[in-house]
């Protein structure tokens, strides 16, 4: 039987897997409706949110995947747990293999409990990938040169940056919106203190590097994606205070999926097994 390759982003707001052969075959909100007495998983995704409106007494949703800390460790192993089942099915020996994108601020201790799941459900292999770098390759960005690329990558509940080169990160950091509900955190992102909260981020991390990485990271631009956010207003901004020229990478609500599987990828053909962290 051949093995079935994914890549999977899990990000505070949104999961995705991307197979090898089927592009997308799984995108949805990034939270599990549990039992509230039990804490059993019933759903994820629009699923669980749908649960929830019809229940509400019986169902609790719970949005588990910080960006420097699990919010909720043990929902988000059950989260992953139910994504995988989605896209391998409850084959026993499905020799699946599997690159999990995740927030390059994301806590060992949290890289731990995800890849763990991972391995329990039968992997053949499973990688983790700073999100930074899948959505740099997904894009199709030159992450192997050593010319610093700066990427900022953008959802309402956080904002990621990092510098790539050399197929790794020289830098990264992120920062939170300001204070409001969840379905309106887009909304301050696009406000005056969120302009000046991802305008510090970025600049922060530019100026940590060498004057002479400053320069080539100016000429490379600044990659911008995400969702959720206006990223050309963004893009604008930036422009302003860094003098970076912004360009949003294609297809920016998928790179970081589709990323992680061409990441799968250039792992097997080096002969890699078992489990790695990339940094």
């Amino acid at each position: 039987m051949a093995a079935r390759r994914f890549g999977v982003e899990l990000s505070p707001d949104h999961v995705a897997a991307w197979a090898r052969g089927d592009g997308l075959v799984v995108e949805e909100p990034a939270v599990l409706a549990r039992q509230r007495e039990s804490g059993r998983a019933l759903a994820f995704g629009a699923a669980a949110l749908e649960l929830a409106s019809g229940r509400p007494r019986d169902v609790e949703l719970s949005w588990p995947l910080g960006t420097e800390e699990l919010i909720d460790a043990g929902a988000a192993q059950q989260l992953l747990r139910q994504l995988i089942l989605r896209v391998v099915g409850r084959l026993v020996f499905s020799r699946h293999e599997l690159m999990l994108g995740v927030s390059a601020e994301l806590s060992a201790t949290g890289r731990r409990s995800l890849l763990e799941v991972a391995l329990a459900s039968g992997a053949r292999m499973a990688h983790i990938i700073d999100l930074p770098l899948a959505a740099a390759l997904g894009a199709g960005l030159p992450i192997a040169s050593w010319t610093p690329i700066p990427i900022l990558f953008l959802v309402p509940q956080a904002a990621q940056a990092a510098i790539v080169t050399h197929e790794g990160l020289l830098a990264h950091g992120a920062t939170h919106p300001p204070e409001g509900d969840l379905g309106r955190l887009a909304q301050s992102w696009e406000s005056e203190a969120g302009l000046a909260e991802i305008v510090e981020l970025v600049s922060g991390l530019v100026h940590e590097l060498s004057s002479r990485l400053q320069l080539q990271a100016r000429d490379a631009g600044l990659a911008i994606a995400g969702r959720g956010v206006t990223l050309a207003l963004v893009g604008e901004r930036l422009a302003e205070a860094t003098g970076l020229s912004p360009h949003l990478l294609p297809d920016p609500n998928h790179c970081v999926a589709k990323g992680a599987e061409l990441a799968l990828e250039r792992i097997e053909a080096l002969g890699s097994r078992g489990l790695l962290y990339l940094r």
